[in-house]
């Protein structure tokens, strides 16, 4: 009977997880070190450039929004200064992917491909994941 018991209820506990709340972790955990090279690719052109950028941006909206949707929207003041409910990883998640815009807007302006595709390669597997 307790095992019945301890498996409903872990079932339970696992379908009211918020996908936006696996989002929020896996950024807050994400290994990401920014590189250092600043020379442009000799090799890489305009266009391409422009369209890794935009994927990259697109990925970032995209991600934000989601959190900002699940998690953020509805929040009262209080709920804001609460650490019952976790707000503080949700903004840190948000700042990570201000950042990551940041670096993106960086790399284009800088020519450096290989920083936008690090960039694609780090938030690839997050997007994944929360489709």
């Amino acid at each position: 009977m307790l095992k019945k018991f301890v498996l409903i209820f872990t079932v339970v506990i696992v379908g009211c997880a918020n996908p936006a709340d696996e989002t929020v972790e896996a950024l807050n955990t994400l290994e990401f070190q920014p590189g250092t090279v600043m020379s442009p690719a000799a090799n890489s052109n305009p266009e391409e450039l422009k369209t890794l950028h935009n994927t990259n941006k697109q990925v970032i909206s995209s991600l934000t929004a989601k959190i900002k949707a699940a998690r953020v929207d509805h929040l009262r003041t209080d709920d804001v200064f609460d650490n019952r409910y976790g707000i503080d990883n949700v903004f840190q998640a948000l700042t990570r992917l201000e950042q990551f815009d940041e670096l993106n807007n960086l790399y284009l302006q800088d020519n450096n491909k290989d920083g936008l595709v690090q960039i694609n390669k780090a938030l690839k597997p997050i997007t994944e994941k929360t489709s």
